[in-house]
Order: structure tokens, then C-alpha cells, then sequence
């Protein structure tokens, strides 16, 4: 269970990477302070945006999963007197 947990964290990190990153890449399209051009840059925001909101969507379903699975276990045990 500990490696579905382990899970998660990675997924949160890697969530909050991208979110970090996306707020740069909008900060920058607002300010008009950017390199490449317009259409890129909004298409690397709209990609950035699944990736984040996907990354942390399968932290918290991993998380969720473990902690009904856990509380699953903890009830079975409960019920067979251990």
C-alpha cells in the first residue's frame, strides 16, 4: 500500500511542477514578455494545463484508493476479532 501512497506524492510533485511552470508561461503571455511566438505559447499553456489538472487528479484518486483500501482492511480485520 505504501508504494500507492509513494505514488501519489509523485504525481502531486509532478502536478505542482507543471503548475508552477504554466503560471510562468502565462505570466509571461500576459506581460508580452516572450520569445517564441503567441500561438506556441498558448498551445504549450493549453498542454500544460491537461498535464497539470491530469497529474493531480491520479494523486488524489491514488490517495483515495489507498485510504479506502486501508480503512477496508482496518473494517475486516475488526470483524474477524485480530
Amino acid at each position: 500500500m505504501a508504494d500507492i501512497l509513494e505514488l501519489s506524492v509523485q504525481y502531486r510533485v509532478i502536478g505542482t511542477a507543471c503548475r508552477k511552470k504554466l503560471l510562468e508561461l502565462e505570466s509571461a503571455l500576459n506581460s508580452g514578455d516572450f520569445v517564441e511566438n503567441e500561438y506556441e505559447l498558448k498551445r504549450r499553456i493549453t498542454m500544460l494545463t491537461a498535464m497539470t489538472r491530469d497529474c493531480i487528479a491520479t494523486s488524489n484518486y491514488l490517495r483515495t484508493y489507498s485510504e479506502r483500501r486501508e480503512r477496508l482492511e482496518q473494517l475486516r480485520q475488526q470483524k474477524a476479532g485480530i
